[in-house]
């Protein structure tokens, strides 16, 4: 009986502290969006928020652009003409740019990349990322890749 007590609060308190990470991850992307798109009152997924996200870029954005190995070059110049410029990859990484000034030339994407930051999710762990967009996307392959861009 004592066995299956001390069990039982262990479970509880790794659901608790599962639970509280979740809406940790939560609260930190709302902050970092904070500035580009308002999420108050917007319910997002707490296995998959970036997924969440996109979906409510997708309609508030001013323009979205899917990137692939063909449309990089020229997303990246029309982003330049925006307040704001987020990019997602799938549902695990959301990035805004920092700098169009601070960029570095990809051999992979044959283009200028700029500096960015923000999160990518592996294994449900919210990771926060800066560095140059190249290092950040990975090579171009089959996942979605989409940039969003507000005014």
């Amino acid at each position: 009986m004592q066995l299956m007590r001390k069990f039982i609060i262990i479970l509880f308190v790794l659901t608790s502290y599962s639970s509280q990470a979740q809406n940790t991850k939560i609260i930190v992307l709302k902050q970092f969006l904070t500035d580009i798109i308002k999420l108050d009152g917007k319910v997002l997924d707490k296995e998959q928020p970036i997924a969440s996200i996109n979906e409510i870029a997708k309609l508030k954005a001013d323009k979205t652009i899917e990137i692939n190995y063909e449309t990089i070059g020229n997303a990246l110049l029309e982003a330049k003409n925006y307040k704001h410029c987020l990019i997602s990859v799938d549902g695990h990484t959301l990035l805004k740019v920092v700098s169009f000034k601070d960029s570095s030339l990809s051999g992979t994407w044959h283009v200028a990349t700029p500096l960015c930051k923000g999160y990518v999710q592996k294994s449900g762990v919210l990771y926060e990322k800066k560095d140059y967009l190249k290092n950040l996307i990975g090579s171009p392959d089959s996942q979605i890749r989409t940039m969003y861009l507000f005014n």
